[in-house]
């Protein structure tokens, strides 16, 4: 096992110490190895979803509209969701 030395500012020390004196962590090193876990997994299902649209991306084909006409569009629906 690797051990890691980190600095946090107070006001987020104080809350890894409120987490640990919940009961739920044993110590603020297993409540932040359960943060990095999460974060883990997060950033997996963010690739799994970029890989599953570049597969649909794909499988569509050639488009027939020009660049110019799909970045109008877009700033189009960009102004109207303001």
């Amino acid at each position: 096992m690797a051990k890691m030395t980190i600095s946090l500012p107070d006001n987020l020390a104080d809350y890894v110490a409120r987490r640990v004196a919940s009961g739920r962590y044993a110590n603020a090193s297993a409540y932040l190895a359960e943060l990095v876990l999460k974060d883990q997994d997060h950033r997996k299902l963010d690739d799994e979803e970029l890989r599953e649209m570049l597969r649909l991306a794909e499988e569509s084909g050639i488009s027939d509209r020009r660049i110019a006409d799909i970045l109008l569009e877009t700033k189009a629906k960009l102004r109207d969701n303001l």
